[in-house]
């Protein structure tokens, strides 16, 4: 994956488009699932995620709520720390809803993982739109948080990360799972780093 250096994120939607269409864990259909992920340097990464579903389950109402129990959009991110210590990388994961509900945390298992303080949320800029035939949601992931957990990233042209995106239902009457990259595993989990694609920052075309 190639991700942009953009200088604001009015651009972000020119941007290649990336594609959630890895079907996984028996999961027969999902809505068309697509995004675009850019790079303002200095600032942060900016993604949107959009899903062409009608009337999509949003039952969660607060941050932090368990939206991935509803119809749920997510990303995952690893950056190389310059704090590493020995064990598994820090990754991070953002998951909403189509009520902009934010669920933000990371650590290095899924398990025990750590969450964001509420105070923090506002530095996302979590905002979600619904229309008839689709909804979307816009995130601005800031590196000045990102280093509050990882030490400085010295993020630039050239710079490499590891990520993922899905789309997702736990509840039973709607259960999907779909990937961004493919998941080679037989228990359904997200929180697999070791599958993550490999995006680097580039300057715009």
């Amino acid at each position: 994956m190639k991700v942009r250096m953009i200088d604001g994120v009015e651009k972000l939607e020119q941007c290649p488009p990336f594609f959630v269409d890895k079907l996984l864990w028996g999961t027969k259909s999902i809505p068309k699932t697509y995004g675009y992920l850019g790079f303002v340097p200095g600032d942060g990464l900016y993604l949107k995620m959009i899903c062409e579903e009608k009337d999509p389950l949003r039952t969660c109402t607060k941050d932090r709520d368990p939206v991935y129990r509803d119809s749920a959009m997510e990303a995952f991110f690893m950056f190389e720390s310059q704090h590493a210590k020995s064990g598994p990388p820090v990754y991070f994961n953002f998951e909403f809803n189509a009520n902009g509900v934010l669920l933000a945390g990371y650590g290095n298992r899924r398990t025990y993982r750590s969450f964001f303080a509420k105070e923090l949320y506002p530095e996302f800029h979590c905002k979600a739109e619904i229309s008839e035939e689709q909804w979307s949601v816009s995130l601005r992931i800031p590196i000045t948080v990102l280093e509050q957990v990882c030490g400085p990233l010295n993020l630039e042209e050239g710079s490499a990360f590891t990520c993922n995106f899905y789309k997702i239902s736990e509840t039973k009457e709607i259960e999907h799972y779909a990937a961004y990259a493919p998941i080679d595993s037989d228990v359904p989990s997200f929180h697999v780093p070791e599958f993550f694609e490999t995006a680097e920052i580039v300057k715009e075309d």
